[in-house]
């Protein structure tokens, strides 16, 4: 049985249709309220939840050109999903990643970035040439203030140790010397 389906996918776009009213009425401009609980299996959103969906339940392989796809439809998803107008940095709250679409996106970043996902105490080490609790303070830091994205790791069930960092994150910090203090 798969473990996401059809459902989250209605949920998730009514959340986006939701939004896009809001925005709509703060903008003084109308949006149509009929037909938002329609299902448009042709929008770009649509088949980018059924790809990460897929993605998700286990049903692609890895290849290269699928590990774009889906890295282009999580970008997408996300954007909509937590994007701001000014394009600052986001801050996931811990809660987000406890509910079915943050689920949903924590498997699939998992299936994106497997081999470069890292412990805090790797991303100390890497950014600061050893792993210190100081180190490890400022890479928390550096993911409280939006500088690193972050995922749970499912088999660690202590929420104080099952954070994962992106090497490439870090590496790109270390190098431009934007860590915080």
């Amino acid at each position: 049985m798969a473990l996401f389906d059809n459902r989250l996918a209605r949920e998730i776009i009514m959340l986006v249709r939701q939004r896009y009213g809001e925005l709509g009425n703060a903008l003084g401009e109308a949006c149509q309220q009929e037909g938002l609980d329609q299902w448009n299996e042709s929008s770009l959103l649509q088949r980018d939840l059924k790809l990460l969906i897929g993605v998700a339940n286990g049903e692609y392989h890895r290849t290269e050109e699928a590990v774009r796809h889906a890295e282009q439809a999580l970008t997408r998803l996300l954007d909509l999903l937590l994007g701001n107008p000014l394009a600052s940095r986001i801050v996931i709250p811990d809660d987000f990643w406890k509910t079915d679409p943050g689920i949903l996106i924590s498997r699939v970043r998992w299936w994106i970035s497997v081999d470069d996902l890292i412990t805090i105490s790797n991303a100390a080490a890497l950014a600061f040439g050893e792993n210190t609790q100081a180190n490890r303070m400022r890479i928390g830091r550096a993911i409280d203030s939006g500088f690193l994205e972050w995922v749970p790791d499912p088999s660690v069930a202590n929420p104080q140790q099952n954070k994962r960092v992106l090497r490439p994150q870090v590496e790109r910090l270390r190098d431009q010397r934007r860590l915080p203090e």
